[in-house]
């Protein structure tokens, strides 16, 4: 007995080792990379991969982080060297740059089967399809939408008497009635204002906020099939950029410099130490403003003239052409794309759905929740689920393209440097860089 016991281990010990060898080389890791927008959505990521990895056994994730500034040079430098992350956040200025460089997997062939695109909003429609050599293609997948709203401080509303900025369409405030409300929800002490009635229209060169602005005046920076800039030196964009600038010239709202604060990445600060009884901001800051303590209200941004533009995008999760795991990387990209996984960033108010049917009665109260979210907030969902695409998600060269934009419009912002200078040179400099191979 002991020796056929012997001889059974014997015979049985090289299968188990082969078998747990076999285990072995079956695990898969993926390496996922986003940059960090808030701790909620970087702790739901990681609640949402371990139930990735409930569903897939067989795959572990990494999950990295980079800081925005520093995400797509990180990820060109890990491509050129062959250690990109399998999935990746891409912020769509850059896609067509990517694709161009043949860096992002085509995800066409594989999109039925893990989306709908109809249910889609129409801006995430065409930030995905994107033609090259004359047909549609997908490289990327969006969960959410973001644009700006108007954000503001109901107690400073009261104390002045001034109407609460409207939700509906049909009373939107032209750029007049904005303007004159404004003016009277700025403070003045001993010549020194200590409220500004808004701020963030000259926001940083992602043009999120001046953007709309400059497109709801009726201005166009860019052809249909945005291969060349036109329209920048226009009298829309002209007028659009005085009536901005004059918010600060004005007083109405602060100069950046002056007061020590970058509007960029922290303008949520005005609007919560009193700085600002309004703030025109994407809808991304909500979730830090409805954490706080103030008394907060948001309305529609005001319409320069005509028909209100607005516009709203968001980051794609792409897939590296290079991953050494294409099914498992879109399988990932699926899950990280899915209502399942966004539903609770919803509910927090950091993102805006992309769905249409998540706008539907039954799908609403399971993210819309008025703890969070300002009341009139969903009267205002044509922000989201009409809104146009944001122009700089369609070109290439986004880098050399932003550079520009920023030394120039900061050179008339700041530097007082006459637009009839500053647009034509804009446009002509931005085509040289867009006309690059």
């Amino acid at each position: 007995m002991t020796f056929k016991l012997f001889a059974a281990t014997a015979i049985a010990l090289p299968l188990v080792l082969a078998s747990q060898r076999s285990h072995a080389e079956d695990k898969i890791e993926l390496t996922f990379m986003s940059w960090e927008a808030s701790p909620l959505e970087s702790a739901s990521i990681r609640t949402g991969l371990e139930d990735f990895k409930k569903a897939h056994p067989n795959v572990d994730v990494k999950y990295v982080t980079a800081p925005f500034a520093q995400h797509h040079a990180k990820l060109r430098t890990m491509m050129a060297a062959g250690t990109a992350p399998d999935v990746f956040y891409l912020n769509p200025d850059y896609q067509r740059d990517f694709i161009n460089n043949g860096q992002l997997l085509d995800l066409s062939d594989q999109f039925s089967q893990y989306w709908d695109m109809k249910d889609f909003i129409a801006s995430s429609q065409k930030k995905m399809q994107v033609t090259v050599d004359g047909k549609t293609h997908i490289y990327g997948v969006d969960v959410c939408t973001v644009g700006p709203v108007l954000y503001y401080n109901k107690k400073l509303f009261d104390e002045a008497g001034v109407p609460y900025p409207p939700t509906k369409p049909d009373e939107q405030w032209t750029w007049d009635q904005f303007v004159t409300n404004m003016k009277k929800l700025t403070k003045v002490e001993n010549g020194k204002t200590i409220q500004y009635g808004t701020a963030n229209f000259e926001e940083g060169m992602n043009l999120y906020t001046t953007q709309e602005m400059v497109a709801s005046n009726g201005a166009k920076w860019f052809n249909d099939d945005f291969t060349k800039a036109v329209g920048m030196d226009s009298p829309e964009t002209k007028d659009a950029l005085e009536k901005i600038k004059a918010l600060r010239t004005s007083g109405i709202a602060p100069d950046p410099s002056s007061i020590g604060l970058d509007t960029t990445n922290s303008p949520t600060q005005l609007l919560l130490t009193g700085r600002v009884a309004t703030l025109f901001m994407g809808s991304w800051g909500l979730q830090e403003l409805a954490a706080s303590k103030l008394e907060l209200g948001a309305g529609l941004p005001p319409k320069m003239n005509g028909t209100f533009t607005p516009m709203s995008s968001c980051n794609i999760d792409s897939v590296w052409s290079g991953t050494k795991h294409p099914k498992e990387a879109v399988e990932l990209v699926s899950f990280l794309t899915s209502m399942k996984f966004a539903t609770p960033i919803y509910k927090s108010g950091l993102w805006m759905p992309n769905r249409l049917s998540m706008y539907e009665p039954d799908k609403l109260k399971e993210w819309y929740d008025p703890k969070v979210y300002p009341k009139g907030w969903i009267d205002m969902k044509t922000l989201w689920t009409t809104s146009g695409l944001r122009w700089f998600d369609q070109i290439t060269h986004a880098d050399e393209v932003y550079n520009i934009m920023s030394d120039e419009l900061q050179s008339y912002f700041y530097s007082n440097r006459p637009l009839d200078q500053v647009l034509p040179e804009m446009q002509q400099r931005v085509n040289d860089a867009m006309q690059q191979e």
